[in-house]
């Protein structure tokens, strides 16, 4: 039986090493090394690196989701509340250690020879569309699942440009967007 402090431990190593550094240079080996456990262990406790980046990524969506809860949470107006994940992301996009998002990084890294990768990536993007959504609803406007579409693309298009071009006003680009989009429907 492998304690879940372990596993636990060695996600977040894994997950700081993918982040940082990209999935194709990231061997079992080196993650073994950092994590301090025996290569069999590891192995043991995912028997492929997709399992593992799998893992990371739905570490990464918890985080992720917690903390845009968080920050949703605390706010009154409705309208304002919708526009709290961009202000999540802008606040993300302008940290020290920002290296774009991990979902796109791990995605263009692995693809489609990862169906397990690819269903984690999907959960995560499709539950901020729901978020958002949700947020729309929320607020009374109509057809929120149209509005929260668009809401998640201006969400992720500000993470690709953060991710790809290094614009860290790529979230206030976003918000002003969401903030249109939103006018026209209220």
């Amino acid at each position: 039986m492998i304690p879940d402090d372990l596993r636990v431990h060695v996600v977040e190593v894994a997950d700081e090493l993918f982040y940082t550094h990209g999935v194709h240079t990231v061997t079992m080996h080196r993650i073994r090394d950092e994590a301090g456990v025996p290569l069999k262990r590891l192995y043991q406790m995912f028997p492929s690196k997709d399992l593992l980046l799998a893992a990371c990524l739905d570490r990464r969506d918890q985080v992720a989701r917690s903390a845009i809860g968080q920050r949703v949470g605390s706010i009154e107006d409705p309208v304002a509340k919708i526009l709290g994940p961009f202000d999540f992301l802008d606040d993300w996009f302008r940290q020290p250690g920002f290296h774009g998002c991990v979902f796109a990084g791990a995605f263009g890294e692995v693809g489609a020879a990862a169906p397990i990768v690819v269903k984690a990536v999907q959960t995560h993007k499709l539950a901020l569309r729901a978020l958002l959504t949700e947020l729309v609803e929320e607020a009374g406007i109509r057809d929120p699942v149209a509005v929260g579409a668009q809401l998640a693309v201006l969400f992720d298009g500000a993470m690709a440009l953060a991710t790809f071009s290094g614009d860290a006003d790529a979230a206030l680009h976003a918000r002003k967007a969401a903030q249109a989009v939103l006018a026209a429907e209220l």
